[in-house]
């Protein structure tokens, strides 16, 4: 027979009060940007609606959420997905900024991308995604946005 006791109760409440006021640990955190370019792609298996939550810097990200969302899901250059698989590499780093290149194949098809990174404080932000090619898609420049 299972008895809770006065004490097994409010030890029981308090740990939960204690893991609500723990902060949210967001889905793409990491130490490194292109650990979290692995993740934005990984995301694209999980769960069948690619990736949230993704660490844009504010601009960036306020700008997605309104009518300036380029209208398409630009990590795949595409607005549907198949079997995403994407290869990443740290382009270049310095201690305030990065780009993490991903060759991403989507229904068969190879493309490049550049996420740009800056750092704030210890984490590192999306300022920016890119397509190294002629006329290539610019985030900010599709958002209205100069360079962060």
């Amino acid at each position: 027979m299972n008895t809770v006791t006065r004490r097994t109760l409010l030890l029981g409440l308090g740990s939960l009060v204690l893991l609500a006021a723990l902060p949210a640990i967001p889905a793409f955190a990491a130490d490194r940007p292109e650990e979290i370019v692995e993740k934005i792609y990984a995301a694209y298996d999980n769960d069948g609606n690619g990736p949230r939550d993704v660490p844009y810097l504010p601009d960036v990200a306020e700008q997605l959420s309104g009518e300036n969302h380029p209208g398409f899901d630009f990590f795949i250059d595409a607005q549907d997905f198949d079997k995403v698989h994407a290869v990443v590499s740290l382009e270049s780093e310095s201690d305030t900024d990065a780009v993490v290149s991903a060759r991403v194949t989507n229904f068969a098809v190879t493309k490049v991308v550049e996420i740009v990174f800056v750092k704030r404080g210890a984490d590192w932000k999306i300022a920016n995604v890119r397509y190294p090619v002629a006329n290539g898609f610019d985030l900010r420049q599709s958002v209205g946005l100069g360079v962060p």
